[in-house]
């Protein structure tokens, strides 16, 4: 199908209804995820039933925080992709709802491994989580490739090969880091599970040097 031949007076308009929309689907998202937490019913409820009832959901609180950090680190990546953007094309609106198809599957794979949360022996919960994960690394990877190339005219700058390089170590730091966990946790559970609580220290320091490097190449 043929690009569509808007005015360009409608551009901004067209990019926002993209943004408003990706925006949209993240906040419904992020919000399905706290769904999973129902609150423990007790009959003839004591403190210490109650204590037990809350400490036997703690795999599954868990996994709702880093799953709700996944999503919002995903939606501050897709607003700084975003942020370069000037134009757009046919192709740039399916890649972007294809990336955001794998954004609503989240709550499902974060709902299924919270369902199995106490059964650490169970291997596919997990799995299928990180394959999401995976996935929606692979598409914001796509994504921001397609955007950040030159020849599509789509910026409102040029960037930087090491501004583009720097994205995508930024986006393979977490899928990298689930699947250490999920090799890890077929031996060790426990240890496993508690990895991608790293990433945000890994993100915040272990990729420094890269950004600054990348910063200073752009302000030349």
């Amino acid at each position: 199908m043929g690009e569509a031949r808007h005015d360009k007076s409608k551009m901004h308009y067209q990019l926002d209804r993209i943004s408003f929309f990706s925006d949209g689907v993240f906040a419904i998202a992020i919000t399905l995820l706290v769904i999973e937490f129902k609150v423990p019913v007790i009959h003839d409820a004591t403190d210490s039933l109650l204590w037990d009832s809350l400490a036997h959901m703690g795999w599954k609180l868990l996994g709702f925080i880093i799953s709700f950090f996944i999503v919002g680190y995903y939606w501050s990546v897709h607003h700084r992709i975003f942020g370069y953007v000037n134009d757009y094309t046919s192709r740039l609106i399916w890649l972007n709802l294809l990336f955001l198809f794998s954004v609503v599957l989240l709550p499902f794979s974060s709902g299924l491994l919270g369902e199995y949360s106490s059964e650490l022996d169970l291997h596919i919960p997990y799995g299928i989580y990180v394959l999401n994960i995976v996935l929606t690394a692979i598409m914001n990877v796509v994504l921001w490739l397609y955007i950040s190339n030159p020849q599509k005219k789509l910026l409102t700058h040029e960037i930087s090969p090491e501004r583009i390089r720097l994205g995508l170590y930024f986006t393979f730091v977490v899928p990298s880091m689930f699947l250490l966990s999920f090799l890890m946790s077929l031996k060790f559970p426990i240890v496993g599970r508690l990895i991608p609580a790293f990433i945000p220290l890994i993100l915040k320091y272990g990729l420094n040097g890269l950004a600054k490097r990348a910063l200073e190449k752009e302000n030349k």
